[in-house]
């Protein structure tokens, strides 16, 4: 027999595991609707002493019931990794799109009249000057609407000034300290976490905070998530966190157990660090610096895309396939301004003699902020013809009997008609031109909002693309980690008649140790 108390052992404990199964479910219950809530479960094993009791009779030994090991939560770190890496994917094309549909608000024409609206009414004014010359019938109408063209010129140089300006603020005030936020409070929690294991709490509710960060801290960069064990005692271990932020070619560590380091943004620029808690630039995991900028370091996540949004020309850029941020647009329209406006330019001055000084000369446009460089931002009348002081250059003919000669008016015609060639100089050496296209100002214009509306749509298809792959692999780990009321309403009557069995068996131990005491020698008295 085994000792006299073994079953009533194996029934105390079946009871108080039963118990707590109920207080698992009901508590899984009570969050089914918790956000970042992960399910939990009982964790058992059947307790056998390994060695003969003591009062048995025979060798064969019998379990003394079910022990309670732990609680733990139900989690697959492979969906995690994999939702981990599309979040960063979702938030790089997420911020790009956003802000190439900013860009089609400030460039758009299909709606409201605009730079190409503007260039066909200039052509039709210079028809109408053409045929009356001698008069000037027309030519107060050629100023106001060339002056028109430039003030389109100039507000859509500010719309592209204010996207790019409200993308920089988002970033150095919303999206790097919102990292930072995100980075201290897992520091915080590892703490806390840790000395609750350390005294015997599992501290799974925080364990759910801190999940819920890291998922948020994906979003923003890619990274790489490590739960490194650490031995406190013989007999105790608990998990030390460690982010990387998983880069190009370097790993940058972000948090390591009850530290972490912080993302920087230098005053002024776009540039993007990561500096260790005196503020110094951090090295790389092989000692080296990693410099004063990661940009070239970050494979995805939304801060990937609002630096390539704000860093990146395209064509413009020393790298042909460089993504088209808001400086290419920018240069684009600067493109168009300066190219205009030489054109123009050079026709109106067509008959003073070569070397005539800057002063004398009879241009049409010039600069709103006194530089040598026409852009979109600072095209104007120049100002003697804003004042009249000369007008429209209409002949090149010398000839007195040359009265109503209008070929200059006609070739200003033809130039808005005819290709250009839009050529990039990014120095002073004419080997390095760049050539970006070749057609008349309409087509330029009309192909830089095809060009952007291309972009916007393929940015589109990928940011769906991957907000699909990763809905599927949300409700995948849902379906693993999230509360099922059926499941749980199963476990609710498993446990309640596993209790019910337990304390039965209480109750016949307790019948047959009543006939043990006082029934035992008594028969036939």
């Amino acid at each position: 027999m085994s000792s006299t108390f073994a079953g009533f052992t194996a029934a105390q404990l079946g009871l108080r595991a039963s118990q707590q199964g109920l207080n698992i479910t009901g508590q899984n219950i009570s969050n089914i609707n918790t956000d970042g809530y992960t399910r939990q479960v009982l964790d058992q094993i059947s307790l056998n002493l390994s060695n003969c009791d003591r009062y048995s009779a025979s060798e064969a030994t019998i379990g003394y019931g079910t022990l309670v090991t732990d609680i733990s939560q139900i989690r697959d770190p492979y969906l995690d990794i994999r939702f981990r890496n599309e979040a960063a994917d979702v938030g790089n094309a997420d911020e790009m799109y956003s802000t190439l549909q900013e860009l089609e608000s400030a460039l758009d024409e299909s709606k409201t009249d605009g730079i190409q609206t503007q260039l066909s009414d200039l052509s039709s004014m210079l028809q109408k000057l053409s045929g009356s010359v001698d008069s000037g019938k027309y030519a107060s109408s050629v100023k106001s609407s060339a002056e028109s063209l430039t003030k389109f010129f100039n507000q859509y140089a500010n719309s592209l000034k204010t996207t790019r300006n409200d993308l920089e603020n988002n970033l150095t005030k919303v999206d790097v300290p919102d990292i930072n936020e995100i980075l201290e409070n897992i520091t915080e929690l590892n703490k806390t976490i840790k000395s609750g294991q350390i005294n015997g709490d599992d501290a799974l509710e925080l364990m759910d905070q801190r999940n819920m960060l890291i998922d948020n801290l994906s979003s923003y960069v890619k990274i790489d998530v490590q739960y490194i064990p650490e031995k406190i005692s013989d007999s105790l271990s608990v998990d030390n966190l460690k982010i990387d932020l998983v880069g190009n070619n370097n790993t940058i560590n972000l948090v390591n157990g009850n530290d972490h380091n912080t993302f920087k943004i230098p005053d002024g620029t776009t540039k993007l660090n990561v500096v260790d808690s005196n503020g110094d630039p951090i090295k790389d995991l092989s000692g080296n610096d990693i410099g004063t900028d990661i940009y070239d370091e970050l494979s995805s996540g939304s801060i990937k895309g609002s630096l390539e949004m704000l860093n990146c020309s395209g064509v413009f850029d020393s790298d042909d396939n460089s993504t088209r941020g808001i400086g290419y647009y920018e240069k684009m329209l600067d493109l168009l301004a300066s190219k205009f406006a030489k054109t123009f330019n050079d026709l109106n001055n067509s008959t003073l003699p070569a070397g005539t000084p800057d002063a004398d000369l009879h241009n049409l446009f010039s600069t709103s902020d006194g530089s040598t460089t026409i852009t979109a931002a600072n095209i104007t009348l120049a100002s003697g013809w804003s004042k009249d002081d000369y007008g429209l250059t209409t002949t090149t003919s010398t000839d007195p009997d040359s009265s109503g000669a209008n070929d200059v008016i006609m070739k200003m015609i033809n130039a808005l008609k005819d290709d250009q060639s839009f050529v990039y100089s990014p120095d002073s050496n004419p080997s390095n031109d760049k050539t970006v296209f070749t057609g008349s100002f309409t087509e330029f214009y009309s192909t830089l909002n095809t060009t952007l509306g291309i972009d916007a749509k393929s940015t589109k298809q990928t940011l769906q693309s991957h907000v699909a792959v990763a809905s599927n692999i949300s409700d995948k780990k849902d379906s693993i980690s999230g509360v099922s009321l059926d499941d749980e309403c199963v476990n609710l009557m498993k446990y309640q008649k596993s209790y019910s069995a337990a304390a039965r068996l209480m109750t016949t131990l307790d019948e047959a140790m009543d006939t043990l005491i006082n029934k035992m020698g008594v028969v036939g008295r």
